[in-house]
C-alpha cells in the first residue's frame, strides 16, 4: 500500500477493521504496516495502531476464554466423577442403615448350620462365585447310610441374603459395598439399565444412571432369585464374569468391574436349562461353590434361638419393654412346620409383639396359621427330634430312588419287612 493517496489508505483501513471486527485476521500484517508514521499520514498510523491494539486484546481474551472453557470442562468431569462416587456411597450407606436392623450373623446351633458356617469360613476369603440354595427335601450334610441325590430347588425365607452378607463380611471386600437385588422385583424392560447402567441421551428424556454392578465396585453383588433373570441379561452377566468389564447401555467404553458375584435361587436351574430359559454356561460360572441352607423344619433346635433374637429386636423396634414367650407358646412354635421358614417365624414374632397386651405371649396369642394347622400337615414337627430325623431320612431316600422300596431298603440297610414297618409307623407310602 502506497502512502501517496490518503483517501485510498482510509478505505483500506476500513476494510481491514471490518475484517478484524468479524474475527478474520488474515491481513494483520497490513494493519501493522499502516502503523508506521514515517511512511503514512499520522492520523492513519494512529488509527491503525489503535485497531491493532484492539486486535491483540481480542486475541488475548479469546485465548483466556479457551483456557476457562477447558478448565470448566475439567471441573465438569470431576463433578460427574464425584457425583458417581457419591451415588455409590449413598447406596452403600442405605444398605448399611438397612443392615443395622438385620441379624449380624447366622443364628443357629444345629449340626446343619454349624456345617454351613464352616463351609462359609473356607470360601469367604477366596474369589470364587457362590450359588446359595435352600434345597427342598434333601440335605447337604453327609449321610453315611444313604447317598441321597441332591436337587437344586430352593425355598424362600431360609436366609439366603444373610448367608451372602456373611460371606461378604468375612472377605477382604468387607469395607466395600454389598449390593443385593431381587431379580424378580425388577421389570424386564428396565432390568439391564438397572444392572449395567445407562448413558444420557440413549432415548428422549433419558438421564445417565449408574448400574448396580458399578455401585458394587470393589465389593460384592448378590443376585437373589437368579433363576428369574431375563435370558438376554444372562449373557451380559456371563461376559462381566469372564471379562471383568461392564458396559453401560449406550456406552462406547468398557468400565473395569472389580466385583464378586454371589447368587441364590429357589428354582430348579437344571430344569430351567433344559427348557432353554437359563444359560448352562452361566449356571456353571455361578455354581463354582454351592451352599445349601436347610429349611427351618429340618433344624427345629434353632427355633428357640431365633425366637429370642426376633423377640428382642421386635420389642426394640416397637418401643416395647422386653416380651417373653410362655412355655406353651414356645412348644406350639416348635411344633409348627414353618413353610415360610425363618421369614415366617420373624413375621409371626413381630405380629405377636405388636398385638401383645402384656409382657408375656401365651399359646393363644399366636396366629391362626400356627394354631390352626392340622396334625397331618405337621406330623414331622410333632415327632420327637430323633424320630423326626428318621422320618425325614425315609422320605429323602424314597424320593431319591423314585419310590423303589427294595432299593430304599438296601440303601438304608433294612430288610424289606423292616422298611415296611417303619413306613407304617410314620404313615408313609
Amino acid at each position: 500500500m502506497k502512502a501517496g493517496n490518503p483517501q485510498a489508505l482510509f478505505q483500506h483501513l476500513i476494510v481491514l477493521c471490518k475484517e478484524v471486527s468479524e474475527g478474520e485476521y488474515r491481513d494483520m500484517g497490513e494493519l501493522f504496516e499502516l502503523t508506521k508514521a514515517q511512511l503514512y499520514p499520522p492520523l492513519v498510523a494512529e488509527l491503525a495502531e489503535s485497531f491493532g491494539m484492539m486486535t491483540v486484546r481480542l486475541e488475548a481474551r479469546e485465548y483466556l476464554l479457551e483456557e476457562v472453557i477447558t478448565d470448566l470442562k475439567k471441573i465438569q468431569q470431576e463433578l460427574a466423577a464425584a457425583k458417581e462416587a457419591l451415588a455409590r456411597e449413598n447406596v452403600s450407606l442405605k444398605h448399611s442403615l438397612k443392615r443395622s436392623l438385620q441379624p449380624t450373623q447366622i443364628l443357629g446351633a444345629s449340626a446343619a448350620i454349624l456345617y454351613l458356617l464352616k463351609k462359609i469360613d473356607r470360601i469367604a476369603g477366596t474369589p470364587v462365585n457362590v450359588l446359595i440354595t435352600g434345597e427342598t427335601g434333601t440335605s447337604s450334610l453327609p449321610v453315611p447310610v444313604s447317598p441321597v441325590m441332591r436337587t437344586f430347588t430352593g425355598e424362600t425365607g431360609t436366609g439366603k441374603e444373610l448367608v451372602a452378607r456373611t460371606i461378604h463380611d468375612k472377605s477382604a471386600r468387607r469395607g466395600r459395598p454389598f449390593i443385593a437385588l431381587n431379580c424378580t422385583a425388577i421389570p424386564e424392560s428396565i432390568f439391564e439399565s438397572e444392572i449395567f447402567g445407562i448413558e444420557k441421551g440413549v432415548a428422549t428424556g433419558v438421564e445417565k444412571r449408574i448400574g448396580k454392578l458399578e455401585q458394587a465396585q470393589g465389593g460384592t453383588i448378590f443376585f437373589d432369585e437368579v433363576g428369574d433373570m431375563p435370558l438376554a441379561a444372562q449373557g451380559k452377566i456371563l461376559r462381566v464374569i469372564e471379562d471383568r468389564q461392564v458396559e453401560r447401555i449406550g456406552g462406547r467404553t468398557s468400565i473395569p468391574a472389580d466385583v464378586r458375584i454371589l447368587a441364590a435361587t429357589n428354582r430348579n436351574l437344571k430344569e430351567r436349562i433344559a427348557k432353554g430359559i437359563f444359560r448352562e454356561d452361566l449356571y456353571y460360572r455361578l455354581n463354582v461353590v454351592n451352599l445349601h441352607i436347610p429349611p427351618l423344619r429340618e433344624r427345629p433346635e434353632d427355633i428357640s434361638l431365633l425366637l429370642d433374637f426376633f423377640s428382642e429386636r421386635g420389642a426394640r423396634m416397637m418401643g416395647r419393654t422386653p416380651i417373653s414367650f410362655s412355655p406353651e407358646a414356645r412348644e406350639r412354635l416348635g411344633a409348627y412346620s414353618w413353610p415360610g421358614n425363618v421369614r415366617e417365624l420373624e413375621n409371626e414374632v413381630e405380629r405377636a409383639i405388636a398385638l401383645a397386651s402384656g409382657r408375656e405371649i401365651g399359646g393363644g396369642d399366636l396366629s391362626e396359621n400356627v394354631l390352626g394347622s392340622s396334625p397331618e400337615e405337621n406330623l414331622d414337627s410333632l415327632l420327637p427330634p430323633v424320630k423326626r430325623a428318621e422320618r425325614l431320612l425315609l422320605e429323602k431316600t424314597l424320593r431319591s430312588v423314585k419310590g423303589n422300596k427294595s432299593e430304599a431298603a438296601r440303601l438304608l440297610g433294612l430288610s424289606r419287612e423292616g422298611l415296611r414297618r417303619k413306613l407304617l409307623r410314620y404313615e408313609l407310602k
